[in-house]
């Protein structure tokens, strides 16, 4: 009877392998909640904006600016509202208008014609940085779609194992019962009842502790989702392959956005350094004003007091070169060739940091593989022990310390199994993760 309750449990617990209805949340459906309403990734998206916005702003630069402006002036000395030409004042001097309280309005119009380049730049290195948002999006959200499927696996890892410890926990408190019993009757001593409750509480605590794990990445994957909580969860079906076989994916790493972004940098780096030589050229600016300067005649003006206006307007071409700034130049140049070395490096760095990840990935998944076919082997092995050692201590052919060893050398290789079995999952996920296929599957 005792064995027939050991190996009830433990067919009850491998239902929890099988793929059936559910009406949980799904891992797709996860990843799907995660892309819409995670605060994050939408923090992220507005980089885009911001960077395409910038854009727009470095290319409207080329158009120049059209300013309303208005000044006010009060002088000592009157003052004519337009410069005026001896010719043009030797008709009637007394009548010319002069203020002493000169008001001038009208409108602007200023463009840079040639910044040494300095505005071309600026325009390739917003483009670049738009290429740089989009691709640190797409990196966002292939770290959002693993965390998302890590966490899930790992709850369902726990959950099944929680499962599987209130089995073995109930197969030790009907172990207890029964020596309670015999104890009573005499027929067993009162240390065995002792080692009995004590692995009895052992498993127990466990049975709560994985139940609280279970719970904090619940809560984890609940602020993922933006969501208040987590209630149960689909089983996530994945067809362990053949011990052995080989991992197969595209390692050129060339086409990831990882590396692009990297190379993107690199490019940016290389614009900046062009736009600092920009103060080694000459500055052209070309500016248009129209307006009206008017205020009321002075005391000398024979029309005391009346108001009159002028129209104005000029178009000038400004030209600026700079000889000699004391090493100001040269400074800013040097700061971009230093920051352009450095992300060299830092592309390199991705490089080889890719290259290490992915053979990281490969190998834990080979290990898993491994590791849950071994589990497997165990727990068969383990499982036949278990029942032999229970048919002994029934009979009173084995000391109780062997059967609780049974039992606890099968639990351990059943935690084995289903570890190794979600660990293969998370590490696939992974894998999907640096190749960046997460959102594709």
């Amino acid at each position: 009877m005792k064995t027939k309750r050991v190996i009830t449990g433990l067919m009850a617990h491998m239902l929890i392998f099988l793929p059936g209805v559910s009406s949980g949340l799904s891992i797709d459906g996860a990843v799907a909640l995660a892309l819409e309403n995670n605060p994050g990734l939408q923090k992220q998206q507005m980089n885009r904006a911001l960077s395409e916005e910038g854009l727009s702003g470095k290319k409207s630069q080329n158009f120049g600016k059209i300013d309303l402006v208005a000044s006010y002036g009060h002088y000592n000395l009157p003052r004519t509202l337009v410069p005026l030409t001896p010719a043009s004042i030797f008709t009637d001097p007394t009548a010319v208008p002069t203020t002493e309280d000169l008001f001038s309005t009208g409108i602007l119009y200023e463009v840079a014609l040639f910044t040494g380049f300095s505005q071309q730049r600026s325009v390739e290195i917003a483009v670049l940085e738009k290429e740089m948002a989009s691709a640190a999006i797409n990196l966002s959200k292939e770290q959002l779609i693993y965390n998302v499927k890590s966490l899930y696996v790992n709850i369902l890892s726990l959950t099944a194992q929680e499962e599987a410890q209130k089995v073995y926990y109930t197969a030790l408190q009907n172990l207890y019962d029964d020596i309670v019993l015999e104890v009573t009757l005499g027929k067993k001593a009162r240390v065995d009842q002792l080692k009995a409750a004590a692995d009895k509480e052992n498993a127990r605590v466990k049975a709560r502790q994985i139940n609280s794990n279970t719970r904090i990445l619940k809560s984890s994957l609940a602020a993922l989702l933006n969501s208040e909580s987590i209630s149960s969860l689909e089983e996530s079906p994945m067809e362990m392959p053949v011990s052995g076989t080989g991992t197969v994916y595209n390692n050129d790493i060339q086409e990831l956005d990882r590396y692009r972004s990297a190379l993107l940098d690199v490019e940016k780096k290389d614009m900046l350094v062009e736009k600092s030589s920009a103060g080694y050229y000459p500055q052209v600016v070309f500016n248009a004003f129209y307006g009206q300067n008017f205020g009321p005649n002075d005391s000398s003006n024979k029309y005391e007091g009346d108001w009159n206006s002028e129209e104005t307007w000029q178009a000038v071409v400004n030209l600026k070169w700079t000889l000699f700034d004391f090493g100001s130049r040269s400074t800013s140049k040097q700061i971009a060739v230093i920051q352009k070395q450095q992300s060299r490096r830092d592309r390199l760095t991705t490089e080889l940091e890719l290259k290490r990840s992915l053979d990281e990935a490969v190998t834990k998944i080979e290990l898993a593989v491994d590791e849950y076919y071994s589990a497997e082997a165990e727990l068969a092995l383990t499982r036949e022990t278990e029942s032999i050692e229970q048919t002994r201590f029934e009979k009173g052919a084995a000391d109780l310390n062997d059967l609780l060893y049974a039992k606890a050398r099968n639990q351990l290789a059943l935690s084995r199994s289903i570890t190794a079995r979600y660990s293969y999952q998370s590490g696939r996920f992974y894998l999907d993760y640096l190749l960046e296929n997460g959102e594709n599957k």
